[in-house]
């Protein structure tokens, strides 16, 4: 069995090592200090299980659960945790697998025999339902059999097609493109802080627009940076994106003062 223990802390990482050795020799593990890294030894180890913690700098634990179950054939999941009562009862509410720290080698013994892989609905509540849990740092697509993670901040755009979602990203100045299987209205509600819905079928990055276009034939696009071709904006938003724009514009100027001024 092909373990990976996943925790920022050395002494934490150490101390479930030799609790599994002590259980069997045969498990072959892994390590990993971060959510990222999580990803990263899915994709190249295939573990059976992973013993994560919930708290880890970067992507936390439950971000990185939620990507590991949108693959095909994910691995089982435990967390490990400090939390207090409130959060391990919503553990317990989604038939979530979970050891409170510090671990005891007895308790990891029943949760490695019982434990169950993860579905996107479990992950979804418990994500409502644990305090301090956060809007994801990355999106994640599966490409042929891996998972591919795009930093938020690398995206330009979500464009709806169908049952699918067009992300536009940008890595290493080059505009790339991935299909996820998310609606916009969830991306919306999840990122509205950063993203503008334009369209029906499109959510745009705010600090990406340079300008509005109207065209011969009435429509009006916003033009974003990097991206040669406008995207269409509907009537419906076309005063929210204006709004936007005249704010953008407005604290460009004041920004520009205050350095003239110093």
């Amino acid at each position: 069995m092909k373990i990976l223990i996943a925790d920022d802390e050395p002494l934490a990482r150490d101390r479930l090592s030799h609790l599994l050795e002590e259980i069997d020799h045969g498990f072959q593990l892994s390590f990993a200090q971060n959510g990222i890294e999580v990803i990263k030894q899915v994709n190249q180890t295939c573990p059976d299980i992973v013993l994560m913690d919930i708290r880890m700098p970067g992507m936390d634990g439950l971000e990185a659960a939620r990507h590991l179950s949108e693959i095909n054939n994910p691995p089982a999941v435990i967390f490990t945790t400090a939390y207090d009562e409130y959060a391990l009862n919503a553990f317990e509410s989604q038939a979530v697998d979970y050891l409170l720290k510090p671990i005891r080698k007895e308790y990891l013994q029943k949760a490695l025999h019982k434990c169950t892989r993860l579905n996107k609905l479990q992950l979804e509540k418990l994500n409502e339902q644990v305090p301090q849990a956060n809007s994801r740092t990355h999106i994640a697509a599966q490409l042929r059999g891996n998972i591919l993670l795009v930093p938020i901040e690398d995206i330009i755009s979500f464009l709806a097609d169908h049952k699918y979602t067009t992300i536009q990203y940008q890595k290493n100045n080059i505009i790339k493109e991935t299909i996820i299987e998310e609606t916009l209205k969830s991306l919306e509600h999840e990122f509205t802080q950063d993203f503008l819905r334009i369209h029906r079928n499109a959510l745009i990055r705010k600090d990406k627009i340079e300008s509005l276009e109207k065209q011969q034939d009435g429509h009006v696009v916003v033009h974003l940076s990097h991206i040669e071709t406008g995207i269409e904006v509907s009537r419906r938003h076309l005063a929210e994106v204006r709004r936007w724009l005249l704010g953008a514009e407005s604290l460009n100027i004041n920004n520009s003062s205050c350095r003239n001024e110093k």
